[in-house]
């Protein structure tokens, strides 16, 4: 039930003056040039989750809260729309074809790997190991780095 909010949520996404002052106050210039280059659910989806993490937990630390809005980040590789992104999601529910798929489709490549990739453009804009880790592990399972549990709640929620 949560991804098919998330679906409609992702098509009516909006971005508001308020967030370009948000990022504008918080985003160096290179920042702030590969954050515009995700399509505008994915800002809204990454704002969310930067925002979640400032009201539920009153977060100040500029790692975690850069980390929340590239956290997406690798998805530009791909046009990964809110209808592939469906089916991708739910494609992963068979593994053995999401691996096949995966394989031979770029844009499910680019899905299943986009933290890997985040990670990558990160340190390409210049982003410091911490945040570029954070990205980077923001789907994996068992963890115990308490940024990254609490990013993917925030993820989760949003």
């Amino acid at each position: 039930m949560n991804r098919i909010k998330q679906y409609f949520k992702a098509k009516r996404a909006k971005i508001y003056e308020k967030d370009y002052q948000f990022l504008l106050g918080f985003l160096n210039e290179k920042e702030l040039e590969y954050f515009n280059k995700l399509p505008v659910y994915e800002k809204r989806h990454s704002l969310d989750v930067c925002y979640y993490l400032i009201n539920k937990y009153g977060i100040e630390d500029q790692d975690l809260l850069k980390a929340a809005l590239f956290h997406d980040i690798g998805k530009i590789k791909a046009k990964i729309t809110p209808e592939r992104k469906a089916m991708a999601v739910i494609l992963k529910k068979i593994p053995f074809l999401a691996k096949f798929l995966e394989k031979h489709i770029y844009f499910f490549k680019v899905y299943y790997n986009h933290a890997e990739y985040g990670a990558e453009i990160c340190k390409e804009i210049g982003l410091n190991e911490r945040i570029v880790g954070i990205v980077r592990h923001h789907h994996d399972k068992n963890l115990m780095d308490e940024d990254v549990i609490k990013l993917q709640e925030a993820d989760e929620k949003n």
